[in-house]
């Protein structure tokens, strides 16, 4: 009787312990998906900078061409 009381509390305790791993398999998941989503806007944010960056470049461009910024306009 007593071995087949401590067989249904390994058991029991087995289901627990499927659950618990079960829980952490999916914290892992949830926690993963958001790293990338994280990785994925942080790699937005950072293309829609040199974006930026590039646009306002070519605008120095453009207005040096205006002003014809040259070494020979200076003398």
């Amino acid at each position: 009787m007593f071995e087949k009381h401590r067989s249904i509390t390994r058991t029991g305790a087995s289901a627990v312990g499927v659950k618990a791993l079960g829980a952490l398999a999916v914290g892992a998941l949830a926690v993963g998906a958001l790293a990338i989503g994280a990785m994925a806007i942080g790699r937005l944010k950072i293309g829609r900078a040199r974006i930026h960056r590039l646009e306002i470049d070519e605008l120095v461009i453009r207005k040096r061409r205006e002003i014809d910024v040259s070494p020979e306009s200076d003398r």
